[in-house]
């Protein structure tokens, strides 16, 4: 493919402050259409990007009958994940789902299941694995800069009030876990390169402000290689952001390095670590449509990620 076609689901801030705008910037990929339930949000939307050669629907059979589109990107509330991502693939469409890919376990699996079947590149978006800083770090912690990895603290608070849409039981089932948690939990995993079973974990979340919702989770647990995991979510305080990362040799810190941005500092044993701030959402899309056209083995997290993930959250938030 010369160009990859992309149709975006959603259009609220993840779609128009972080997927929009990398997809109308990438040479690889043309803006084809953007579903919304108004076909006005949709028309809005792409006036906003500034993109006239893209269809506005309102209708998901209509969206997903676009010839030009290639690559669905849901970017709707959690509930509308599975649904929306299984139609998509269905119709033959590669698929980048918004975290968590589906609120159920065998949702998650089935999703993984269909795209294998279809041959189909089904991703779902850890951003953060695209943080040049964080990948930088990584590869310094790999290659043994820290020495044994013991211990992980990553504390994300990020205030949401009760008009989003994760308020709601009926399109959410999670809310600072599947907002901030869940990234929390992946970047320990990813820093760690340790994608097997925990060998503890415990949860304790914060449900009384809002109706039973998790307005804070705090979650101690230990991966299988060893180290310890100290996580704090919560969409309850002033924003706030920090990773600790401590190893038998060394130590690393991470300041305002979570979000969209790509930027903040980190400290690595007592210097600085020398990045350039790249938008992860635009690298994540870039190796994405590498991915789809078979110039790398796949995407940044892919189903199986995503997979991992969703058994994280049931963990952590019952279930």
């Amino acid at each position: 493919m010369d160009q990859i076609g992309v149709g975006i689901i959603g259009t609220g801030y993840i779609a128009a402050a972080c997927h929009g705008p990398v997809v109308t910037a990438a040479p690889g990929a043309r803006l084809v259409g953007v579903l919304s339930r108004r076909v006005d949000a949709a028309r809005d939307f792409l006036t906003t990007l500034e993109v006239d050669a893209a269809t506005p629907y309102d209708d998901l059979g209509a969206f997903l009958a676009d010839p030009g589109i290639d690559l669905v990107v849901v970017a709707s509330p959690d509930g509308l994940h599975f649904p929306q991502a299984e139609a998509s693939l269905r119709a033959g469409k590669h698929v980048l789902v918004e975290k968590p890919m589906a609120l159920s376990l065998a949702d998650a699996q089935s999703l993984v299941d269909l795209a294998a079947e279809r041959g189909l590149v089904l991703a779902v978006s850890y951003h953060l694995r695209c943080h040049a800083g964080h990948e930088l770090l990584r590869r310094q912690i790999l290659d043994g800069a820290l020495g044994a990895l013991r211990y992980l603290r990553l504390a994300w608070s990020f205030p949401i009030d009760e008009s989003n849409w994760r308020a709601r039981s009926d399109v959410a089932r999670w809310w600072s876990l599947s907002a901030t948690g869940t990234h929390c939990l992946d970047l320990a995993r990813w820093f760690a390169d340790d994608p097997a079973d925990w060998t503890r974990f415990e949860a304790v979340l914060n449900t009384t402000r809002w109706g039973g919702r998790d307005e804070s989770a705090v979650i101690a647990a230990q991966l299988a290689s060893g180290a310890s995991v100290d996580v704090l979510a919560s969409i309850q305080f002033a924003e706030y952001t920090r990773l600790e990362l401590f190893g038998d040799r060394g130590s690393a810190f991470c300041e305002g390095t979570l979000g969209p941005e790509g930027g903040g500092t980190i400290v690595l044993n007592g210097q600085p670590l020398d990045f350039t701030p790249t938008n992860p959402f635009a690298v994540q899309l870039d190796r994405l449509l590498a991915a789809i056209n078979g110039q790398s083995a796949g995407p940044p997290a892919d189903g199986a990620v995503g997979l991992r993930a969703k058994r994280d959250l049931l963990l952590a938030g019952g279930g």
